[in-house]
């Protein structure tokens, strides 16, 4: 009898620790899924901020691109009048032409997502590799543009700006040029630097477009429908 009793508690108690167990095991499941629920509603937070912020880059990409463009375009209207007669150049575009050098262009993106994720750590939050990695690379991939700027800048800064103070003086109002700058083979190799430097720039700026798009196509492939 003693022994039939002690085979029941033991039953008993094998089944008590298997419902513990089980009460565990669904604690932990439950657990789990509020804090796989909590992960993917924040990613997709974050998803919804890095398109806003992609989207506005790559309109800003676009103005910046007709910006270069049309600086290599004006060092494309001088040549041409450069290499013309000095009795046939119209000295009013020479000067229009000449002045719209120094319409330099600055990319300036909007990284405030980007920054937050990756100054928390929270990059490993998006599950999505191809975008994590494109989303990695960003940053350098701007800076080397940025510095391709700063380097057209400074040539105009150091080369053209002298020889925009040497020939081009007001008079009465209106802004005069020097003739003597038609024969200046200096300013004809600054502005073939210039409109060299802009087209690659122009080059680096379309890489950049084509990765936004990347980016933003695998974004859309990770934001719920009700996101996009």
């Amino acid at each position: 009898m003693e022994k039939n009793k002690t085979g029941k508690y033991l039953k008993y108690a094998i089944g008590e620790i298997v419902l513990v167990v089980i009460g565990i095991l669904i604690a932990l499941s439950i657990n789990n899924w509020n804090e796989k629920r909590k992960e993917n509603d924040y990613e997709q937070k974050i998803l919804k901020e890095l398109k806003s912020d992609y989207l506005y880059n790559k309109q800003e990409l676009h103005n910046n691109v007709k910006q270069a463009s049309d600086l290599a375009n004006n060092a494309d209207s001088l040549m041409i009048i450069l290499g013309s007669p000095t009795n046939e150049v119209d000295f009013d575009k020479f000067w229009f032409f000449t002045r719209r050098l120094f319409g330099y262009s600055t990319f300036d993106p909007s990284n405030g997502a980007l920054n937050n994720l990756l100054s928390s750590g929270s990059l490993n939050i998006i599950k999505n590799d191809s975008l994590r990695m494109h989303l990695s690379k960003w940053s350098g991939m701007v800076e080397d543009v940025k510095e391709d700027e700063k380097r057209l800048i400074n040539y105009g800064d150091t080369w053209l700006e002298p020889i925009f103070v040497e020939y081009y003086y007001p008079n009465s109002g209106s802004t005069q040029i020097n003739m003597n700058l038609l024969g200046n083979h200096p300013f004809e190799n600054i502005v073939k630097t210039m409109r060299g430097r802009a087209n690659y720039i122009v080059l680096n700026y379309k890489i950049l477009d084509s990765e936004i798009d990347s980016i933003i196509d695998d974004i859309n492939g990770e934001l719920s429908s009700d996101q996009k």
